[in-house]
């Protein structure tokens, strides 16, 4: 299973070769598990018994088959117990334009995604370089810190990262902040990534306007 990450067709093709199998992937999220399964054409299906993906532009307009949405709407029909309808999921995807059947027979819609890898953070270094560090790691340090509720990680400059925390009730917030420092100028360090300035935030973790907590926000591109 990936995770936090799109499967390109490049490491699905060397995934393939090493393991001598068919490699095959889902795209979900924590709201809808279910969402999707993949084919041998690179195409995701959408279970649309159970759930419903609306692409939509900037302005939640809906988009049509063809072309890439600015996010996605997603609505979990069997969840009964926390009904989740329309939630702005924030990836990019593009509706299959095709009629159906796919070519691999699914009568389904299908759509491909963009996905997550938005939210790598790239950052220059000191050899004219750039490094990238994927999202599930920070999760991976910083779930590990006693004394954290919430952490949001925000890219505020190509070499500043701004560290919002939320600490649990009985949390000294000093130490919290000292060891989330320790955590991340490590990360840093083991990526060969040098003078990277990290803020501690006076605010508290954020929502997006859509409800979604991002851990981790890179930088905006113009």
């Amino acid at each position: 299973m990936t995770n936090g990450e799109t499967l390109t067709a490049d490491s699905r093709a060397r995934l393939a070769a090493a393991f001598h199998t068919r490699v095959r992937a889902s795209y979900g999220c924590t709201e809808c598990g279910f969402l999707t399964f993949s084919c041998a054409h690179g195409w995701y299906h959408v279970t649309s018994d159970w759930a419903v993906v609306e692409p939509v532009d900037v302005d939640y307009r809906p988009v049509p088959p063809g072309r890439q949405s600015h996010t996605v709407l997603i609505s979990n029909l069997a969840n009964r117990i926390q009904p989740i309808l329309r939630y702005d999921l924030g990836d990019s995807v593009l509706l299959r334009p095709d009629p159906c059947p796919c070519p691999c027979g699914s009568p389904l819609p299908a759509l491909q995604v963009q996905g997550r890898a938005a939210d790598v953070l790239t950052f220059p270094t000191e050899r004219g370089e750039h490094a990238d560090i994927s999202p599930m790691l920070f999760g991976t340090l910083l779930d590990r810190v006693a004394g954290i509720e919430q952490f949001q990680v925000v890219q505020t400059a190509p070499s500043t990262l701004r560290v919002r925390l939320q600490p649990e009730n009985n949390a000294d917030p000093d130490r919290v902040w000292q060891a989330v420092r320790g955590e991340i100028a490590h990360l840093l360090t083991e990526h060969k990534i040098d003078h990277v300035a990290l803020e501690r935030a006076k605010e508290p973790p954020q929502q997006s306007p859509g409800g979604k907590f991002r851990r981790v926000i890179p930088l905006a591109q113009p």
